[in-house]
């Protein structure tokens, strides 16, 4: 399915790109502070052409990410999505039959949709297309928990997720959507311990809830 998901976030992004003016291009993302919207299209597809090309150590790092915006960065947002759509196929290929439990270029394209439609002020993406990774990512905290407490997510659909297995019971009440925008480090430290915890987390849980570290800059909370 990861391959199927990666087509569609595709699609519904270059749909978006092709329609952007430049000043909307040149917009800051506030999740990818280094880039604006036109850099993070760059991104993606730079991304698909390192995927099909088998050109990826350093992946995921910061140079590896740098190298597609840097070699990409005056090109029109036509050539790029040109180029994203003519190595897709490759990308969908290398997905299929995999399960999400990791980084990978499916993921990726999720995370950054919602990246775009904050940075531009949009509504938040639909839930069907972050769902997925939702239920699986909703585990993330209690690697980090282990055995030291047991933390118990309930989200507005009372969807659960348990982690860690110690005594301590630590309960937290968030919009699914937020959830997953954290746990891919979206969300600041100060916005996470707003939530409905029970009871206050500590600074440790807070810190290690998102996969890529903490971050101290709020993020724009979309409508939903």
């Amino acid at each position: 399915m990861l391959d199927v998901t990666y087509r569609n976030a595709r699609a519904r992004i270059a749909a978006l790109a092709a329609g952007l003016t430049d000043t909307q291009l040149a917009t800051p993302v506030p999740a990818t502070p280094s880039w604006t919207v036109h850099e993070l299209l760059a991104h993606l597809a730079g991304g698909a052409a390192d995927a099909a090309a088998n050109r990826l150590d350093g992946a995921p790092g910061a140079s590896w990410t740098a190298r597609h915006v840097a070699e990409r960065r005056t090109r029109p947002v036509a050539e790029l999505i040109a180029e994203w759509e003519a190595d897709a196929p490759a990308v969908e290929a290398a997905l299929v039959g995999q399960k999400f439990d990791g980084p990978n270029l499916a993921a990726d394209a999720i995370c950054h949709e919602a990246d775009l439609h904050e940075a531009l002020g949009l509504a938040r993406t639909d839930r069907e297309h972050w769902q997925p990774l939702l239920d699986v990512m909703g585990r993330l905290p209690g690697r980090r928990l282990r055995d030291t407490a047991t933390l118990l997510i309930s989200d507005e659909l009372g969807q659960q997720w348990r982690c860690g297995t110690g005594e301590t019971v630590i309960t937290l009440r968030a919009d699914g959507y937020e959830l997953m925008r954290a746990l891919f480090s979206r969300r600041s430290r100060r916005q996470i311990a707003a939530w409905d915890w029970s009871p206050e987390p500590s600074e440790q849980l807070v810190d290690g809830f998102g996969a890529f570290g903490h971050r101290d800059d709020d993020q724009p909370i979309p409508a939903a």
